[in-house]
């Protein structure tokens, strides 16, 4: 898994690329954790360099969704950009009821952007 981390209009988006699985949930969840402690944090991860997620990503996703709401004082967390492949899994698993998923980077930026 590699990834790249920029800031739009105070987001901070993560772009991962590469399979997220049981090899990488730990590198994963550090990463994450540490883009979302703080208050008022809000983080996007872009997953359209993903070519697979196991229950070890989704889990981790889920994860970093609770922290998020665990920090409080406005801290958002959500995903954009899933392929195909990557949103099935999601489904599957109907953590796409819990997560917040949208179809593009911008679609999500916009999304966190009016929600602060």
């Amino acid at each position: 898994m590699d990834h790249e981390i920029e800031t739009q209009d105070g987001i901070k988006i993560v772009h991962l690329s590469g399979p997220l699985d049981v090899s990488q949930a730990l590198a994963l969840r550090e990463l994450l954790g540490a883009q979302i402690d703080g208050p008022g944090a809000r983080v996007l991860i872009d997953l359209s360099g993903v070519p697979l997620i196991d229950s070890s990503g989704i889990g981790v996703m889920v994860s970093a969704h609770r922290r998020a709401d665990g920090v409080g004082g406005g801290a958002a967390f959500a995903l954009a950009g899933a392929g195909a492949t990557v949103a099935r899994v999601f489904a599957l698993t109907r953590t796409d009821r819990l997560l917040r998923l949208y179809d593009s980077v911008p679609d999500g930026v916009e999304a966190l952007r009016v929600a602060s």
